[in-house]
């Protein structure tokens, strides 16, 4: 059979163009049958082992011995790949002795040659779980980087043959970079736990495959009925949690190691004698008649009808390959709809290439309303929303629509990944900070994913009243996901859920880009102002997953290892993001070295300033721009010069238009301010505190809603509470004020209710950065002149710009109390001054 060799991309394993699901089992090493004590039984044997193989749809076999080239040859024959193991016979202390590391990379040097090129040989095991207390006595650093050697050993000889490290759970942490996919020995019974921890393991190896290299129950200490079932479970959760296969151990009972047949364990499919046992016959049913659709192998009951919305705005560029991508997923039951929002350019044409998508067209409204009317249109229980600029892997609808349904989510995000580059800028910019990515709470839930791979019920997109329309280019996708968390919903992690989403092609694209993302960040800190912090910076609950995977220099990830290093599970807990190194990469931190740059040329003892604080800014490049993993047909030191310099540039291309957008402010319209709604009949009050009666019990939850009813219709810009703040309502009135409203209400005997109301007038943050600036140029002005007279004028000037703010934020508030009295007329609050002498009821 002629046989071509398989490769990884993503999180699976391709033929061809087809996906390969490793459905292996691990064979021997059995009780020598010949003289020359060869650990492999007769080639009849193994002919009529390798039958009983395909007969069940085994398509790979992990052997833990290097087999005689026979053997291999019998594997091609039938169809079977090969994965061998290559352990090495010392378990000492061996890095300091470095004529043993060269005999082991001598002898797998040896057997990778034997093998070179060979298609039944699909690749290589380097090791199989090292001990824990090796481990731990080297450290996770020295090992994986000893294992990185290794692997190099066989892409030196045999570039096209696969790599991995067979890994377990004392040793979770050992995650060499350089091996093509991830691979771990678990044995866990219990089908939630395993679920549990695949989930973990898919997020610690990231974008590379991920298989279990060994599991399998022993049929002595549990019957053989437990084994098929437990068979069935493990190969369900295999593929529902997107791993890209798995091995059983083992084929046979017949089990033969370090000179003695081992007899108190059977964990065989078939018994000695070659006999099948129930485990047998479940995997033939599982993989013999399996079809390859996925959603086939692995159905739901029911599939639910999905929308997937595509909108699009002078995308035609990479139009065509996205909707090629759409048009064949593997699922039995979706629609795909493409909202054309007022694009220029060959979009149409492109759209009218596919007749089967339903192509809608409207003026150019933004991404938010494109996104609302898909809504509008689609006729899925579930709306999937993806992007003209990405390609989405065939089972993408299947691995979201399995996560949605398995938690109690409401909605469902997967990763994106860039594409293989086209040109070195391309492959760079790919790299860069700032990318769209998911931020996990835990292995399996999100606090946000990006917009370009999403799922939700559409009943709680209407429910939540759609996507924001002020959000036209960036930021819809975390005002809806912070939106749906506050309402108590939940967002769930499909991370095989893949769609290639193009980044950036070239630099000035990346940088707009940014400038957008910026721009959108200000927005969301008006809508949600508790989610940001003093300098506009997003506060994320959860982790930041980006594309290069950086632990901070000064930080290591935590381990735990049990104790005495016992531990079963050693987990590995990631460190959390450094407080220090996204100062040293901030704008600020940068804008204020600047500043104290510029000051030094009127004041030379700066001079010595400005050096200290660039130092940890390149610094913090440099280690980006190092351990960024770039596509290797393209990693020069032009691409990580380029990248040097956009991670220096991002943050002052994001926060600058992070901070003009936010202190432009978000004002509410001079028109609306000028009106004047004072109720006549009500008269003249005070403005900084209110006090309203009801002898009906009335409280200021009334009066609140009728307050936010008032500012709606009239068309100001605000923000409510969301449960964690110490106000009711945030109005940005003007560019230079806002206005904070506070309620309380007094419980008075037979239901009486006394409510007060404050109206805190607040600085904006344009405010603030004024009058610092003025002060601080007065005092450079005083000590550059030594005389008074012309910082006393600039005071004076200062001092009445001041005055003049001042009023004009008592006009705002005086304006905003005539809204709250009219709001609590219309609720039946009646303004009075605090009651004297009244004793609160207990």
């Amino acid at each position: 059979m002629e046989l071509a060799r398989i490769y990884t991309q993503s999180k699976f394993f391709f033929e061809g163009n087809r996906k390969f699901w490793i459905q292996g089992v691990s064979y021997g090493p059995f009780q020598p049958r010949d003289p020359q004590g060869s650990p492999f039984p007769t080639p009849q044997e193994v002919q009529r082992d390798f039958t009983l193989m395909r007969e069940a749809g085994i398509n790979t076999v992990r052997l833990y011995e290097i087999p005689p080239l026979w053997f291999v040859e019998q594997a091609s024959q039938v169809g079977l790949r090969l994965f061998l193991t290559l352990p090495w016979t010392q378990r000492v202390r061996f890095l300091e002795d470095r004529r043993l590391v060269q005999d082991i990379r001598r002898r797998l040097a040896t057997v990778v040659r034997t093998f070179r090129g060979h298609p039944a040989v699909a690749g290589y095991f380097i090791d199989n779980e090292l001990p824990a207390d090796l481990c731990r006595w080297y450290g996770p650093k020295r090992i994986e980087a000893f294992l990185d050697s290794l692997v190099q050993t066989v892409k030196e000889i045999d570039p096209g043959a696969l790599t991995s490290y067979a890994n377990f759970p004392p040793t979770e942490y050992l995650l060499p970079g350089s091996v093509d996919f991830y691979s771990y020995n678990v044995y866990l019974h219990e089908r939630k736990a395993l679920g549990n921890y695949l989930a973990r393991l898919q997020n610690l190896v990231g974008e590379k495959p991920l298989v279990l290299s060994e599991f399998g129950m022993d049929t002595q200490r549990h019957s053989e009925e437990a084994q098929a079932v437990y068979l069935r479970e493990q190969w369900e959760e295999i593929l529902s949690r997107g791993l890209a296969g798995g091995i059983v151990f083992c084929w046979t009972d017949e089990w033969y190691t370090d000179g003695v047949a081992i007899k108190d364990w059977s964990f065989g499919i078939v018994r000695e004698d070659r006999s099948p046992k129930k485990g047998y016959s479940v995997l033939q049913e599982l993989w013999a008649r399996s079809p390859q659709a996925l959603w086939q192998r692995f159905p739901l009951r029911p599939f639910p009808r999905v929308t997937v919305a595509i909108c699009t705005y002078n995308g035609a560029a990479t139009l065509a390959e996205c909707l090629r991508s759409v048009s064949c997923l593997s699922y039995p039951d979706y629609e795909v709809i493409v909202v054309d929002d007022g694009s220029t350019d060959a979009t149409q044409a492109i759209l009218a290439q596919f007749p089967s998508i339903r192509n809608i067209r409207q003026a150019n409204l933004g991404l938010s309303a494109a996104r609302n009317r898909a809504i509008g249109e689609a006729s899925g229980e579930i709306i999937a929303f993806t992007d003209s600029d990405c390609m989405a892997d065939p089972d993408w609808l299947y691995y979201l629509v399995t996560t949605l349904l398995q938690g109690p989510f409401a909605g469902v995000g997967g990763p994106n990944l860039s594409p293989p580059a086209r040109t070195w800028v391309e492959a760079t910019v790919g790299k860069a900070p700032g990318s769209p990515s998911h931020v996990l709470i835990s292995d399996q839930e999100a606090e946000h994913v990006p917009g370009c791979n999403m799922a939700f019920f559409k009943k709680v997109l209407l429910e939540l009243g759609g996507w924001d329309p002020q959000f036209r280019i960036a930021g819809d996708d975390v005002d809806l996901c912070w939106r749906l968390r506050e309402k108590g919903y939940r967002i769930g992690f499909a991370p095989a859920a893949i769609v290639w989403h193009h980044r950036r092609c070239t630099v000035g694209a990346y940088l707009r880009q940014q400038k957008g993302y910026g721009q959108a960040e200000a927005l969301l800190r008006f809508k949600h102002l508790h989610y940001f912090g003093p300098t506009g910076s997003a506060l994320w609950k959860g982790r930041v997953y980006t594309q290069v995977r950086l632990f901070p220099l000064w930080k290591r990830p935590t381990i735990y290892h049990g104790v005495f290093g016992s531990g079963f599970f050693q987990l590995l807990y990631p460190p959390q993001e450094s407080g220090w190194g996204n100062l040293f990469g901030s704008f600020e931190w940068i804008f204020f070295g600047l500043v104290i740059l510029l000051c030094s040329t009127v004041w030379p003892e700066l001079r010595i300033v400005p050096p200290f604080l660039f130092a940890p800014t390149l610094l913090w490049a440099l280690g980006y721009m190092s351990r960024a993993d770039l596509e290797e047909c393209f990693d020069g030191i032009h691409c990580r010069l380029l990248l040097f310099l956009l991670v220096l540039l991002q943050p002052v291309v994001r926060g600058w238009a992070r901070y003009r957008t936010w202190f432009q402010g978000k004002r509410t319209p001079r028109s609306v301010l000028r009106v004047h709604h004072e109720p006549k009949d009500l008269g003249k009050g005070p403005t900084k505190e209110l006090s309203f009666w009801s002898e009906k019990g009335i409280d200021r939850i009334t009066l609140l809603s009728h307050l936010e009813d008032r500012l709606r219709k009239e068309g100001w810009s605000y923000c409510l509470d969301t449960g964690w703040t110490h106000w009711d309502i945030h109005i940005f009135a003007s560019r230079w004020w806002g206005l904070r409203i506070r309620t309380l209400t007094e419980i008075y005997p037979h239901g009486k209710r006394l409510t007060r109301v404050a109206n805190e007038l607040v600085p904006s943050p344009l405010c603030w950065i004024l009058a610092l600036g003025s002060c601080f140029g007065l005092g450079a002005l005083a000590a550059s002149q030594g005389t008074l007279p012309w910082p006393l004028g600039w005071g004076v000037a200062l001092g009445l710009l001041l005055s003049l703010w001042y009023l004009h934020g008592n006009s705002v508030r005086s304006r905003v109390a005539d809204l709250i009295r009219q709001a609590a007329r219309d609720c039946g609050l009646t303004p009075v001054q605090p009651p004297v002498g009244q004793t609160r009821s207990r």
